[in-house]
C-alpha cells in the first residue's frame, strides 16, 4: 500500500512539474511576443520597416524555392508594368507606324454607326456557252464514251460525211498529226475552251479561219488508228479534257 501511494505521489509531482513548465514557456514566448511588439511600436516607422525588410530577406535566403517565387512574381509584375508603358507609347504613335514604307491604319472599336458606310454594289450574270447543243454529223450515234483511257468521245457516220463545229470559234490547227489521230483541225472557242476533230479525210479550213455552228471543216474519213469511219471529239476546258457528251444532245 505505501509502495502504491509512493508511485502516485511521483507520478502527481512528474505531473505537475511538466504542465509549471509548459505554463512557464508559454509565458515566456507570450512575453517575447509582447517585447518585439513594443519594440517595434518604439521604433520609427522607416527604421522598422528597414528591419523587417531585412528579416524577410533572411528568410528568403534560407528558402531556395521562396526565393525563386518572390522573383517570378517581381518579374511579371515589372513585365506587366513596362507592357502597360509600351502599349501606351504605341497608342499615341499610330498614325506614324508604317511597314514598307506604307502607314497602317488601325481600326477602332466604336464605329459612328452615323457615318455613310460604302456599299458595294455587284451584278451576276450567267456565262454563255460558246457551244451548239448538236452533234459535229447530222446523221451520227456515239459509239464510245468518255473514260479514263479515252478522253473523248467517238460518233460514228457514214464515209464522207460533212463535219461541223459544235459552236463558233477560230482554228488554231489544221493538219495531219502523227499519234494515231490522222488528220484533225483544232478551234479555239475563246475562254479556255477548244474542241479536236479527229480521224478526219479531207479537211476544209485552215489555221486563221472563223468558223461557226454551219461551217464545214471537212469530212469523215478514216485516217490514223482507226477501225471505222468515225469522228473522234475532244473537248477542253482551260487544258483539260471533258466529257463532251455535256455539250452534246442526249
Amino acid at each position: 500500500m505505501k509502495l502504491k501511494l509512493k508511485r502516485f505521489g511521483r507520478k502527481s509531482m512528474k505531473l505537475f512539474r511538466h504542465f509549471v513548465k509548459k505554463v512557464y514557456r508559454k509565458a515566456v514566448l507570450q512575453n517575447a511576443f509582447s517585447r518585439t511588439v513594443r519594440k517595434f511600436a518604439k521604433m520609427e516607422a522607416g527604421l522598422a520597416t528597414n528591419r523587417i525588410l531585412r528579416a524577410w530577406g533572411k528568410e528568403l535566403m534560407r528558402r531556395p524555392r521562396v526565393k525563386l517565387a518572390a522573383a517570378s512574381i517581381l518579374t511579371l509584375i515589372l513585365l506587366m508594368v513596362f507592357s502597360a508603358q509600351g502599349a501606351s507609347a504605341l497608342k499615341d504613335k499610330e498614325a506614324d507606324i508604317k511597314i514598307n514604307g506604307k502607314a497602317v491604319l488601325v481600326a477602332e472599336k466604336n464605329v459612328d454607326k452615323n457615318v455613310d458606310q460604302a456599299e458595294i454594289v455587284a451584278s451576276i450574270s450567267p456565262k454563255i456557252s460558246p457551244f451548239d447543243y448538236k452533234y459535229p454529223v447530222s446523221d451520227g450515234s456515239i459509239t464510245q464514251g468518255f473514260g479514263a483511257y479515252h478522253r473523248a468521245v467517238d460518233i460514228a457516220t457514214s464515209f464522207g460525211s460533212s463535219i461541223r463545229p459544235i459552236g463558233s470559234g477560230i482554228v488554231v490547227f489544221a493538219g495531219r498529226v502523227a499519234d494515231g489521230k490522222g488528220n484533225i483541225v483544232i478551234i479555239d472557242h475563246g475562254d479556255g475552251l477548244e474542241t479536236i476533230y479527229a480521224h478526219m479525210d479531207k479537211i476544209g479550213v485552215g489555221a486563221g479561219n472563223m468558223v461557226n455552228g454551219n461551217s464545214i471543216l471537212g469530212t469523215v474519213g478514216m485516217t490514223g488508228h482507226t477501225t471505222g469511219p468515225h469522228v473522234h471529239l475532244e473537248v477542253y476546258d482551260h487544258g483539260v479534257a471533258i466529257n463532251p457528251s455535256s455539250v452534246l444532245p442526249d
